[in-house]
């Protein structure tokens, strides 16, 4: 077992997260734990083989890390800002890549969450206010033919931001520009 082997491991994790948070605005449960399972698995096996783990020496790394990882992420969540699965899908990668790496992650993240926040907002704006105008107008023409009044427009629940682009970001980057004290 190698570390190569643990990145391969976390890196399936991340685009199996991002594939799904895309296409549905959520992360299985299923694809979470079977993460956590395979980043205990791994971590046991290197620590058994006599390999350094990217969680971390100790037998507990992979605890702290989905701790940290968890961590960083619950304000988000308590706030509305993002959603559990967002939460527990950062707390695999701190199981993956130890407390210290989490908590760079989870930095990382915040910022790309933030710069994904932006572009998001201007191009679902742009988006948004094009198809609510041409969706009214059809809307409005059908409903005039049938000799109905037009309603003032009703607001779809606007769908959120896939956050697993941000983690997947930012724990790459976590991973390629360590922040050293």
């Amino acid at each position: 077992m190698s570390p190569a082997l643990s990145l391969a491991g976390l890196a399936t994790l991340l685009a199996l997260a991002v594939v799904s948070d895309l296409r549905s605005r959520r992360i299985p449960n299923e694809l979470v734990l079977t993460g956590l399972l395979l980043a205990l698995g791994q971590h046991a096996a290197m620590l058994l083989a006599g390999q350094a783990p990217l969680a971390g020496a100790h037998a507990w790394s992979p605890l702290a890390g989905a701790l940290a990882g968890g961590a960083a992420l619950l304000p988000l969540y308590l706030l509305r800002a993002s959603g559990a699965g967002d939460v527990k899908l950062m707390a695999t990668v701190g199981a993956f890549v130890g407390a210290a790496a989490a908590l760079t992650a989870a930095l990382y993240t915040l910022l790309a969450g933030g710069v994904l926040a932006l572009l998001w907002m201007v191009g679902h704006a742009v988006a948004t206010r094009t198809l609510d105008k041409l969706r009214w107008r059809v809307t409005g023409w059908l409903l005039r033919l049938q000799g109905v009044p037009v309603p003032l427009a009703l607001h779809d629940g606007a769908r959120g931001l896939p956050y697993a682009v941000a983690i997947a970001a930012g724990t790459v980057a976590a991973l390629l520009w360590p922040l050293r004290p």
